[in-house]
């Protein structure tokens, strides 16, 4: 009874089961069926994706997506065509062909009869661009030309001084050759190439690219007075930015009376030295151009000839060239320059002696205000036969740097005695050294047939009646200094035993503080 009820039981749940599976089946069969049909009613042409990525040129690449048998054409970057009879193979499903060798990165375009189907993703490749030669030597702002394979695919060149042109600067740009320009400030050295594609590459050239600076050849004249205009030939002087002259001025293109390729006419500054030019190009490096001679006043001789007769309401002559450039003159001791001469000409010059002059320097002012001191000894003043210091120091000595915090300027022009310049030395009462000049190194000044050590010494504000230590070849002698006034010193060198040579001087406060001058140092 149990096994007869199980087997019905059976039978009856089986029996409820089938109905269900039956059902299900239908329902895929007619899924299966309605997807058959769409495909089959479906004639949209669809790109689904292409590649593979990382292809190259000449290699096949596939296009997948729907109806692609319907595609009469594909257009690639730029404006690169492959009609349908380049195709290696076509079905629905599946487009094969090669890479053309001119492709560039970019959308790709299928023709179709429908109408364009552009990509939605950016097509680019693997590419071996290789850089065969360039323009070896050029000028800034001028063209240079690229050779290679796959140089369209080049996106940017850099200069040297990483000065970058990108694509869309170059002149022109195909498949073997690419013209570029190159930047005005580059300069000699290595160009570097960066590419596209989907593995960039950077290459650098093995070879430089020579780049022209200015080439400055002669100077008209050779010899100029301030403000006149200097004539420069020469190649590439358009390459000029500006001009250096001796002494530091600076006088830049836009200032140029005028400038081409082969010749720059610019006006000399009124405080040029002579010197050597040093012209600018636009990358910044410098060329050395020819020496400059500037002609200022040159006297040569006073009349009377007598320092003696040197003495205030004197009429001086002064005789020598390019006198007619004075534009004043300074004499020791006044404190305003003399504008008004008796007679001016080029080789002459008459000047009466001002009230208050002394010994000293006399020293012009060129009428574009240049300074020029006069050699020819004026009034009363120290002679002497070897010079340690007037307006620097001379070898074999040279500054040293003092001791005790005490200041010490070696070309100061504050008060000078004779020439332009004198040594201003601060001291502050700690008994510290200034106006230190020595040789190290086993050099000395000889002494041989000289009598005394001589300097002139100019008192401060407040240093009237004080002594100073002056010190020579390790021996000292005080000195009282007068305030407000230049006073000649010559101290016998028996008060410093005699030496043969002297390798070091210095001068020292004696527990005061003040300023002195010192100038026109050295043996008589």
């Amino acid at each position: 009874m149990i096994n007869s009820y199980w087997i019905q039981h059976m039978k009856m749940d089986h029996i409820k089961i089938v109905p269900g599976l039956l059902c299900l089946m239908l329902s895929f069969a007619l899924l299966m069926s309605c997807d058959d049909d769409n495909d089959a009613k479906s004639s949209k042409i669809e790109l689904l994706s292409f590649g593979p990525s990382g292809i190259k040129h000449g290699e096949e690449m596939r296009f997948i997506g729907n109806n692609l048998d319907k595609v009469t054409a594909i257009v690639f970057a730029p404006s690169v065509e492959v009609p349908r009879s380049s195709f290696t193979s076509v079905t629905p499903e599946v487009i094969k062909l090669i890479v053309p060798p001119d492709v560039e990165t970019g959308r790709v375009i299928l023709k179709t009869p429908e109408g364009d189907i552009e990509s939605k993703s950016i097509f680019s490749l693997e590419v071996p661009v290789v850089i065969s030669g360039f323009t070896p030597e050029a000028k800034p702002g001028t063209e240079i030309t690229v050779t290679g394979e796959f140089i369209n695919w080049v996106e940017s060149v850099t200069f040297p001084g990483n000065l970058i042109v990108e694509k869309e600067d170059f002149v022109s740009q195909s498949q073997t050759e690419l013209k570029v320009i190159v930047p005005w400030e580059t300069r000699t050295g290595f160009l570097v190439f960066n590419t596209g594609g989907t593995e960039p590459l950077e290459i650098t050239t093995e070879d430089v690219l020579t780049v022209s600076l200015p080439a400055p050849a002669s100077l008209t004249p050779d010899a100029i007075r301030h403000t006149e205009e200097l004539t420069i030939t020469g190649a590439d002087l358009d390459l000029v930015t500006q001009i250096k002259f001796g002494g530091g001025a600076v006088v830049t293109s836009d200032e140029f009376v005028s400038q081409s390729e082969t010749e720059i006419v610019v006006t000399v500054p009124a405080t040029t030295t002579d010197g050597n030019l040093i012209f600018t190009a636009p990358s910044g490096l410098e060329v050395e151009g020819g020496m400059l001679t500037i002609i200022l006043p040159n006297v040569t001789a006073f009349s009377p000839s007598d320092t003696d007769d040197h003495n205030p309401g004197v009429t001086l002559t002064m005789t020598g060239t390019d006198l007619d450039l004075i534009g004043e003159l300074s004499f020791p001791n006044v404190p305003d320059p003399v504008t008004e001469f008796v007679s001016q000409s080029p080789t002459q010059l008459q000047v009466v002696i001002p009230d208050g002059a002394k010994g000293g320097t006399v020293v012009i002012t060129t009428i574009h205000g240049f300074t020029v001191p006069i050699t020819v000894p004026f009034g009363d003043q120290l002679t002497l036969a070897t010079v340690i210091y007037d307006d620097e120091v001379h070898a074999p000595l040279g500054a040293g740097g003092g001791w005790g915090d005490v200041v010490t300027d070696i070309a100061n022009s504050e008060q000078v005695r004779v020439g332009t310049k004198a040594i201003k030395v601060t001291f502050i009462g700690g008994w510290g050294g200034g106006a230190q000049f020595g040789n190290w190194d086993g050099g000395a000044v000889s002494t041989a047939g000289a009598s005394f050590y001589a300097f002139s010494i100019y008192g401060g504000p407040g240093t009237g009646g004080n002594e100073i230590n002056v010190n020579v070849a390790g021996k000292q002698v005080q000195v009282a200094i007068e305030e407000g006034v230049w006073k000649d010193v010559q101290i016998p060198l028996a008060d410093f035993e005699n030496p043969a040579g002297i390798s070091e001087i210095w001068f020292q406060d004696r527990g005061w503080s003040g300023d002195v001058w010192i100038d026109h140092i050295g043996l008589k």
